[in-house]
């Protein structure tokens, strides 16, 4: 039956308005104009009664039109690329006198003019309003201030079988989106009783990101909704104010020219900060105010713990005007000067490039590279301040030794301060937030095992703030700076889609080194068991070693890289040292050369002298940056298409921001915080690129090391990998005995026969070979009398099999008995022998190569934790603008949740199910097919076999062979014909 909940949610948020920040609901009689949506009546009462002297100025030239000149001039701006909240900020210039738009919140107390002007700002509202008199077409809710149209909402509830994706999609995508409404205000919102998506351009699902208040919404006060944040924090009066003089932020468009010449164009936008940005602003901000109006100084420590990719470097920008701009009651300005501290010695191209977009904060930014800079701006008193974390003992000392600098009221702000490694009061600060015996200090680091916290302590800072964010806070970093005052952690930053989880993705050394050593290495040079032991005993910095290592770079860049993120994935290597970083650049350099690939490779590194030929080894020469690039940084060449992969040694492990890399090879020992910041460079997000692109292989630690480093980071985590365990060979072997076909004597008469075979063949003698085919041909007899039931026939093969795949992988870490060795001689010749193949043929060595190379890649047969982290953040809706219909059971999102509780398949298989269901389903001529065969049950019956065969092939086309041996996929009832008969309901669906 009908519901009106939507209506009463609707309802409730308007009287909220009302009640509690005073709006004004519009009449129909001040409904505006449909051009450009503006109150004129509401702008022009604003001007005149707040600035009547420029008003009456105008009033000269124009007389009774000065109300039509302000208004023309005012669409003529909306009419133009420049946003209307920029309009609004920079104000309106009609023929020469400056009209104000809104009047932003006083930000001290220094007049009683400004807080009566403030207050004469006019916010509105209309629900259901009629955005275009040629249709019927209604918008749940927009908001006015002066007149001048500033956000859109759209509301669905819950209850009605409506979600926050259906806002999106039934709503905003479904309007004419070349309407002025969608173009002029500078946030559309989709929110359900439940959470919030937010936009500054609604013509894509894409643009929309997620505002919610925390993990899972809850009201703050009784009889309010779970978004109460929304309606009654974000639409406040105050807080819509702040955007237009603080946070909304302008990204003009930009060309840039490739190497090869191609002309990329980025198109203008705008930055809205996400609610845990504009949060972790206002507190800090509010905080210190309130403390230095009751105390009268500062001393303060704060702590914001912020996932990486959460847009630290943003949040730090606004906190740097937020706080150069707060007054104390007494009119006092609380700070003298905003110094951001960044451990990037090229001051951190990507916080260079967000301060730049606060052009309202152009006079005030000043970049300090060098000391003699950072002391120039410091003696001119410049407001805000940003340089390395390197010079925070410099600035110290500076402050400490002049009194001048002593009376001056600072703000610190330290972006990741455990992350530098340069300067003795940097290591010390490193160390509170570095947990001990973490961090690998640089080879021409001079250590110092001075406490950072007892250093600071004893400095006069009661005329300092300092902030520190991190996204791993040790409990040294807890003592010291106290807890966290904001907390956006990885957890919900995954959820939110924000970043990517890069520990889903992890293969260790050992894993890897079985999969390539058949290929890599063959045994007639290196058998398994010296690979093993040489990687125990040599040096990071062994050349044959390195040599190795890159040989499987190459081959897993070329199979799993080089296509990730539609064919501009990138790789970082990790290496140990800046000389074995070098070998690493080297040798890569050659074999790709070799090959004649067309890949570059890059090394980042500090300058060092070589310790065997004392030459000096300078990153500039190395890379050629002064010769081929024009004197630029490496991350800037890293930029370019055909640079694929970096090296890098004690750089760029942290901080390094380029959402093109998709792949990381370690060859370094890291634990701990350090882990957690190198591995994390992978998670930076783009539109194009997803979970499956990322790729993580460690020649050095177990994966269960880095998943304990992140699980002591992020609640919840599922990932804790255990060591391969050899109990699961003894199982399998024992149930293989269990299904009767062979007992252990004709196992080991196989095995006999074969190895004697085996040896006679290398002498020209076919004798043995000749008694093995008879004993082959004995064994299937015997194997079909005694397993007359077709699904125990397969059940058995798909055992040995599994043997077979599990065996070298287990083989690797165990010394294993006498009859698990022997048993694989018996696995690998009779799974292809006991049901009658033929000759082989290609696809079958190719599924042996596969199971090989790429199953502990891909996790065969690893079932993954329920309840760990998901990629996003579910929004409950069918996310495609499907409304609030009740879809039947058979729609591939309900098929998908059956397959992972029936079947327990991973996140990862179940991915991997959508994506070949969606394929088969777009496919012309099955559309076809079964669209006009739809009541023809008989027909659809016989017509699963075809699907079944098309998703097969997709299955091939990812090399995901082991699916298409396993009894969970294959067999009746199993996921591959759950899967036709899906593809049958989802195109009889869309057909209907």
């Amino acid at each position: 039956m009908p519901s009106n909940k939507e209506t009463l949610f609707q309802n409730h948020i308007c009287a909220f308005l009302e009640r509690e920040h005073g709006y004004h609901a519009l009449t129909k009689a001040e409904l505006p104009a449909q051009d450009f949506h503006i109150i004129e009546s509401h702008l022009l009462a604003f001007i005149q009664a707040t600035q009547p002297d420029r008003y009456a100025e105008l009033h000269t030239v124009f007389g009774l039109k000065t109300d039509d000149e302000i208004i023309r001039t005012l669409k003529q701006a909306c009419a133009k690329a420049k946003p209307l909240w920029l309009v609004m900020r920079e104000g309106l210039q009609v023929r020469g006198v400056k009209f104000e738009l809104y009047k932003p919140k006083p930000r001290s107390a220094t007049s009683e003019l400004q807080h009566q002007h403030y207050q004469h700002n006019r916010f509105s509202y209309k629900k259901e309003y009629r955005y275009n008199l040629n249709n019927d077409e209604r918008v749940d809710l927009v908001l006015w201030l002066n007149g001048l149209p500033i956000i859109v909402v759209e509301l669905k509830h819950e209850d009605e079988g409506q979600f926050v994706d259906d806002a999106i999609h039934s709503s905003f995508l479904t309007r004419d989106l070349n309407n002025s409404l969608y173009r002029l205000p500078f946030l559309y919102v989709a929110a359900s009783d439940t959470q919030v998506k937010v936009a500054t351009d609604p013509r894509s699902d894409k643009h929309f990101r997620w505002f919610n208040a925390q993990l899972t919404n809850t009201a703050q006060t009784h009889g309010e909704y779970p978004i109460e944040h929304l309606y009654r924090d974000a639409f406040a009066k105050d807080t819509i104010a702040r955007y237009l003089e603080h946070f909304l932020v302008y990204a003009p468009a930009k060309q840039e020219i490739t190497a090869t010449g191609e002309v990329l164009t980025e198109p203008a936008f705008s930055i809205f900060p996400r609610y845990h940005q504009l949060r972790a602003s206002r507190q800090l901000a509010e905080r210190v105010r309130l403390h230095a109006n009751q105390h009268h100084r500062l001393g303060l420590k704060y702590l914001v713990n912020h996932s990486a990719g959460s847009g630290k470097t943003l949040t730090m920008a606004w906190m740097a005007d937020q706080l150069d701009s707060l007054y104390t009651t007494d009119n006092r300005k609380v700070f003298d000067n905003i110094i951001i501290l960044t451990d990037r010695k090229s001051l951190d191209k990507n916080i260079r490039d967000d301060l730049e977009r606060f052009t309202h904060l152009k006079s005030k930014v000043h970049f300090a590279k060098r000391s003699s800079q950072l002391a120039d701006f410091l003696a001119k008193d410049r407001d805000i301040i940003v340089s390395t974390i390197q010079k925070f003992g410099y600035i110290q000392d500076k402050i400490q030794q002049s009194e001048v600098l002593k009376s001056r009221r600072i703000a610190f702000l330290i972006d990741e301060a455990h992350r530098s490694q340069d300067g003795k009061l940097a290591l010390k600060m490193r160390k509170v937030f570095t947990a001990e015996g973490e961090y690998e200090e640089e080879e021409d680091e001079t250590p110092n095992s001075d406490d950072v916290a007892a250093t600071l302590e004893k400095l006069n800072i009661s005329n300092q703030v300092c902030v520190a964010f991190t996204a791993t806070p040790t409990p040294k970093t807890v003592a010291f700076f106290g807890e966290p005052i904001d907390i956006y952690s990885e957890e919900e930053a995954i959820q939110e889609g924000y970043i990517l989880d890069v520990v889903q993705h992890i293969v260790s050394y050992k894993t890897l080194y079985h999969l390539q050593s058949s290929k890599a290495l063959p045994d007639k040079e290196f058998s398994a068991g010296v690979v093993a032991k040489a990687l125990r005993d040599l040096a990071f910095s062994d050349d044959d070693l390195i040599q190795y290592k890159s040989e499987v770079i190459v081959k897993l860049f070329q199979e799993q890289v080089a296509a990730s993120i539609q064919g501009r994935g990138k790789a970082m290597v990790v290496a140990s040292s800046r000389p074995a970083g070098y070998k690493y650049f080297q040798t890569l350099q050659t074999i790709l050369a070799e090959k004649d690939l067309p890949y570059k490779v890059l090394f980042a590194f500090s300058d060092y002298t070589d310790p065997k030929t004392n030459q000096s080894i300078e990153e500039i020469k190395v890379n050629q940056l002064d010769t081929l690039h024009d004197g630029r940084v490496i991350e800037e060449v890293f930029e370019q298409d055909d640079y694929r992969i970096l090296v890098v040694a004690n750089k760029f492990q942290t901080g390094f921001d380029q959402p093109l890399l998709s792949a990381m090879f370690l060859d370094k020992a890291v634990k701990g915080v350090n882990a957690i910041q190198t591995v994390s460079r992978l998670n930076r997000k783009r539109a194009d690129k997803e979970q499956d692109d990322l790729l993580v292989v460690d020649f050095t630690n177990s994966s269960e090391a880095i998943f304990k480093a992140f699980n002591q980071f992020r609640k919840g985590s599922p990932y804790q990998e255990q060591e391969p365990d050899k109990a699961v060979l003894e199982a399998i072997y024992q149930q293989v005995l269990a299904m009767g076909a062979f007992d252990t004597a004709a196992i080991q008469h196989c095995v006999n026969a074969y190895t004697t075979a085996e040896k006679e063949a290398k002498q020209r003698n076919a004798e043995s070979d000749a008694l093995l085919s008879n004993t082959k041909q004995a064994y299937r007899q015997q194997f079909n009398q005694r397993l007359t039931d077709a699904e125990a026939r397969k059940a058995y093969i798909a055992l040995l099999r599994r043997y077979t795949k599990l065996y070298y992988f287990i083989a690797q870490f165990f010394t294993l008995e006498s009859h698990l060795h022997e048993f694989i001689v018996f696995a690998e010749v009779m799974a292809n022998s006991l049901v009658q193949q033929g000759k082989v043929s290609e696809l079958k060595l190719l599924l042996k190569h596969i199971q090989l190379t790429k199953g502990a890649v891909l996790y065969v047969d690893k079932v993954f934790n329920p309840g760990g982290v998901k990629d996003v953040r579910t929004s409950g809706g069918v996310g495609s603008g499907a409304g609030g219909k009740e879809m039947p059971s058979t729609t591939l999102d309900d098929a998908i949740k059956e397959l992972e509780t029936k079947f327990q398949i991973s996140k990862e298989d179940a991915i991997v199910i959508r994506e070949i269901c969606e394929e088969v389903a777009a496919k012309a001529e099955i559309k076809r097919k079964i669209a006009h065969n739809r009541d023809n049950i008989l027909f659809l019956e016989q017509y699963e076999p075809t699907l079944h065969s098309e998703i097969r092939m997709g299955y091939m086309e990812r090399d995901l062979w082991g699916q298409l041996q396993n009894p969970i996929y294959t067999d009746k009832g199993g996921i591959i014909p759950i899967m036709g008969k899906t593809i049958i309901q989802q195109v009889m669906q869309l057909a209907a």
